[in-house]
């Protein structure tokens, strides 16, 4: 049989903001890297501004000196000061680009989304992890080798004793009882590439925190103090990808693959994310600070349930749940068992011991409120 590859070409549009680090390597200081003007920050060209003080001795002297400043552990040194003050220079003279703001970052560092050739993109890498999770939790739920798999899963929760649980479930590998081991993996043979380049001025930075849901001990929200800066894709950005599937030599018991078809895949990853999107409202709903959130997943779970057979929603990069990026959604439902055998569950492999896990929520934000879930997006098969 003459394995054959089929190319499709899938617009992504953000629903949300969207942060997707490039990691701890590139991060933007206040000292040498940007300039807050309003809501505004200013990236500076390190490289012009490297070269303004080449060969003047006071130049170095002076910059080296004001970054040794501290006062109560904090620096005072001012970027915007160096440069007009004591270079003499405007602040236009050294510009890279200018990126929106919300809200004042305090000199903070900030972290850069993953770019290239000095712009940003979605990693196929992190798309195709979201299906690939989407695919196994839909199998555990629905196939029946996946609910053979399931049921071990319980049955080693419910053993009484708990060290031999424990072991038996750390044992356990579902993902490669769905797909095969990784010289066979059947999903070698989806393959999603890097979207397209975006533009810098759909960049914007935001003040990420972790904000805490109310609990018996807790009545009150609580944010983490210091926000983490981070540069995010605005929503209502597009880009493209492609997504191509290679003819498997033998069944691999996914449809979509045996008929390279997306849209017999996006059914299954909206089907999964629907129960994301479910579990986020119940937990959120009534709880007031909260409300910008679950208006947002009302309209996404509207949204959802109108889609087409040629259209998914998912999520993806930083604020997503532990539900999000594991197996939780098929241990956390009505097919595993028990909200006790759930809290087992969790207690065995994650040392946590309640049902309300996560406790917290990654947000954007605003006015001291959190506005925005992060990491949704919508994808759209286009005709080729």
């Amino acid at each position: 049989m003459r394995q054959t590859l089929t190319t499709h070409t899938i617009k992504l549009t953000t629903l949300s903001p969207l942060h997707i680090g490039a990691g701890d390597e590139h991060i933007l200081s206040p000292y040498c890297d940007y300039v807050q003007r309003g809501d505004s920050l200013i990236y500076i060209d390190t490289k012009k501004l490297q070269a303004a003080m080449q060969g003047d001795k006071g130049f170095v002297e002076a910059f080296v000196k004001g970054m040794r400043q501290f006062e109560n552990n904090r620096s005072t040194f001012s970027l915007d000061h160096f440069i007009t003050k004591i270079l003499g220079q405007k602040i236009d003279d050294f510009t890279a680009r200018v990126v929106k703001i919300e809200g004042d970052c305090k000199k903070a560092h900030i972290r850069r989304f993953i770019f290239t050739a000095g712009k940003p993109f979605i990693p196929g890498s992190s798309l195709k992890g979201a299906i690939r999770t989407a695919v196994l939790v839909d199998w555990l739920l629905k196939n029946k080798k996946g609910e053979e798999e399931l049921s071990k899963i319980r049955a080693a929760v419910n053993n009484h004793d708990k060290k031999k649980a424990k072991e038996a479930l750390e044992q356990m590998n579902p993902e490669q009882s769905c797909y095969g081991s990784i010289d066979c993996d059947v999903f070698r043979h989806l393959r999603i590439s890097d979207s397209e380049l975006i533009d810098v001025s759909h960049l914007m930075v935001g003040g990420m925190k972790r904000v805490a849901l109310p609990s018996e001990k807790k009545k009150k929200q609580q944010q983490s103090k210091i926000p983490q800066w981070s540069e995010v894709i605005e929503k209502s950005v597009e880009t493209e990808f492609s997504l191509s599937m290679t003819t498997p030599f033998d069944k691999t018991g996914f449809d979509f693959l045996d008929h390279q078809s997306v849209t017999k895949l996006f059914p299954i990853v909206n089907t999964i994310f629907r129960k994301s999107c479910k579990r986020e409202l119940v937990k959120l709903n009534g709880i007031q600070f909260f409300s910008y959130f679950t208006g947002f997943y009302h309209d996404l779970i509207d949204c959802i349930d109108e889609l087409k057979p040629n259209e998914a929603i998912l999520r993806l990069g930083g604020g997503k749940t532990w539900f999000d990026n594991s197996i939780g959604l098929s241990i956390d439902s009505n097919e595993f068992g028990t909200v006790k055998l759930f809290e087992r569950y969790l207690d065995l492999l994650l040392g946590i011991e309640t049902s309300s896990f996560p406790a917290t929520r990654s947000a954007i934000i605003k006015n001291n409120l959190p506005v925005y879930p992060l990491g949704w997006v919508k994808l759209t098969l286009l005709k080729n």
